[in-house]
């Protein structure tokens, strides 16, 4: 990171499966204390980042994450790359990173979602978000 970047979402220890597949509330995040959508409202750009520190459960699994914003009729528009943040899904423990500008124009809330494919009640344990803004 570079100085003027902020930490602007932070949450870790989560576990990530078919029966959720975001965070806008009800996910405290570190960075602020509060339970809500992503307040983006002051950056320009960022940078996502994933750490998965466990072996995913579950046979195949993998796992893609997305950024998205939401318009003022509460619709969430993609902003990530549309496979995964990377470009790639995660099967295995380690890291992945993405940028979430990509052109676009961020509104002012955002949400970090995913989709978990595999079968065998696939899962991903201990998860954690860090996302970076830039004014």
């Amino acid at each position: 990171m570079t100085i003027g970047d902020r930490l602007i979402f932070k949450a870790s220890g989560l576990t990530l499966n078919s029966s959720t597949d975001h965070i806008t509330a009800g996910v405290s995040n570190a960075a602020t204390g509060r339970t809500e959508a992503i307040d983006i409202s002051t950056i320009s750009n960022g940078l996502l980042v994933v750490h998965a520190p466990n072996a995913p459960t579950g046979t195949s699994p993998s796992l893609a994450v997305f950024f998205e914003v939401a318009d003022e009729f509460g619709n969430w528009i993609l902003t990530s790359n549309a496979t995964a943040i990377s470009g790639a899904a995660l099967t295995s423990s380690g890291y992945t990173y993405g940028q979430i500008s990509n052109g676009y124009s961020l509104g002012n809330r955002g949400r970090i979602r995913w989709t978990v494919g595999g079968t065998g009640s696939p899962s991903f344990t201990g998860i954690g978000f860090s996302l970076y803004g830039r004014p």
